[in-house]
């Protein structure tokens, strides 16, 4: 069973569309927490939407409401914003929960095979090339429906 948790601040309107994407998502019969927490800004610069750390057990998965421009300016993100940001970490987490990553190397696990990413650009890495294909896909077909 996955068992998700907000801290501090729950936004009530994403939580069928959490649902929908953890079952597609995760394997039935899988136990895993994921506590996800709405703020503001993850960092100061406002530059980054989402953050997910986590484990085989657990993931903390951050998400910001609000991005800055350079000059200071602070604007909401919309709530499809939002959902895609959330697909896209709740990918890593399931990621993170079948060992294809940790917060140790940057190893890529996936069907027996080990990749070394150490040297492969960001967009490059196999596991952001995923969570970015099931952002466009879990969006496309989950948030609409909500």
């Amino acid at each position: 069973m996955i068992k998700v948790t907000t801290e501090d601040r729950n936004l009530p309107e994403f939580d069928t569309f959490i649902n929908e994407c953890i079952v597609a998502l995760f394997p039935d019969g899988v136990n895993y927490d994921i506590n996800i927490r709405y703020a503001k800004f993850i960092e100061d610069t406002g530059l980054y939407g989402g953050l997910c750390t986590g484990d085989q057990e657990s993931s903390t998965i951050n998400i910001a409401t609000h991005w800055k421009y350079e000059d200071g300016e602070i604007i909401a993100y919309e709530p499809h914003e939002m959902a895609g940001t959330l697909a896209h970490e709740l990918t890593h987490a399931k990621q993170f929960c079948k060992n294809q990553i940790n917060m140790v190397d940057h190893v890529w696990r996936h069907n027996g095979v080990h990749i070394d990413c150490e040297d492969v650009d960001y967009m490059e890495a196999p596991w952001e090339v995923e969570a970015y294909e099931y952002e466009k896909i879990l969006v496309d077909l989950l948030w609409e429906n909500v």
